[in-house]
């Protein structure tokens, strides 16, 4: 009985670990595509890379309920439900909890106003800002790479480092090559959003 309590406990442990590291890389693909998408001219290249775009921040989505579910169901940590309301609370690294919660906030409002956005399109008023809601994306995502550096179990691993690390460089990359093909136009509206 105790051996399966255990395998029970050690299995959330896991769930909880990997669903958090899939969810950084496939939030840091959907970041890449999206700085890169303006640079590509074809539009069936568009479409796919928007699908894949969007695909990669729903699976991004879906791992980070269960990363959040599979953390406060462990019982090993001390992390209730509250720490999505008051991440100040939470017994085990309040900080970490404190960037994580941040983070999961600004990438589910990033996830609204995607969604959000083909429908409210017809909005001149919701088409002119909807760049600027849309970089909650890009602050949760950064978040979620601080929270991954403070908060994992792991995080001081060589492996785990290494995924951090390479998340941050493509995203870099990415980024330099938006600025490095950008327009002058495209840089000014860029730097607004």
């Amino acid at each position: 009985m105790a051996g399966s309590e255990q395998g029970r406990l050690m299995t959330l442990w896991y769930l909880a670990r990997a669903a958090g590291v899939v969810t950084m890389i496939m939030f840091t693909l959907s970041a890449v595509l999206g700085m890169v998408m303006p640079g590509v001219r074809r539009p069936e290249r568009r479409f796919w890379l928007q699908y894949v775009h969007r695909s990669a921040a729903v699976t991004g989505l879906v791992l980070l309920a269960t990363h959040v579910v599979a953390v406060i169901a462990d019982s090993y940590v001390d992390i209730s439900p509250t720490v999505l309301v008051w991440p100040f609370g939470s017994g085990y690294r309040p900080f970490a909890m404190v960037i994580g919660a941040l983070a999961l906030y600004s990438l589910v409002l990033a996830a609204f106003v995607g969604a959000a956005r083909g429908r409210l399109a017809v909005s001149e008023s919701f088409a002119k800002h909807w760049r600027k809601l849309h970089i909650a994306a890009s602050v949760g995502w950064l978040l979620s790479i601080g929270h991954a550096l403070l908060a994992g179990t792991d995080r001081g691993t060589p492996w785990m480092l290494g995924i951090t690390l390479g998340c941050l460089a493509a995203v870099a990359t990415a980024g330099a090559y938006r600025l490095n093909n950008a327009t002058p136009k495209t840089i000014r509206s860029w730097r607004t959003q």
